[in-house]
């Protein structure tokens, strides 16, 4: 599952619940409202809030499984001719980057922001003579 279709579920969810809140005021006057539910209502709340419970932990648990799975992927020193996949680390110019997104050919850490993050600096080392 996507994030695309949890979210797309989600908004489902949050459509029923508003039938189901709209339902409720519809049919019953603030007094009726006040005393407490019926079972069938408290079943039709809980079925509602479970659904949209487990859609989010499907999700979330499809997410956790991606991440787990995908770890750091080191690709070496940058090369001009590969293309790069988010989460990518290379380096470059003595310096560790990480794609930030799809990087194509070319998109030269440093060079395009966009794409690339700084995740360790290059470490200059003195010479004698230097100051």
């Amino acid at each position: 599952m996507t994030d695309k279709d949890a979210d797309e579920q989600l908004t489902i969810i949050a459509a029923r619940a508003a039938e189901i809140k709209a339902g409720l005021n519809a049919a019953y006057s603030p007094e009726e409202l006040r005393r407490p539910l019926s079972t069938r209502c408290v079943h039709a709340l809980i079925a509602a809030t479970t659904a949209a419970t487990g859609a989010k932990l499907t999700a979330l648990s499809a997410r956790v499984e991606q991440l787990e799975n995908g770890g750091i992927r080191y690709a070496g020193t940058w090369q001009r001719a590969l293309p790069y996949q988010r989460g990518t680390v290379v380096t470059s110019s003595g310096a560790m980057w990480v794609a930030l997104r799809d990087a194509a050919e070319g998109e030269q850490p440093g060079k395009v922001l966009d794409a690339w993050q700084l995740a360790a600096k290059a470490v200059r080392v003195k010479t004698e003579g230097q100051e």
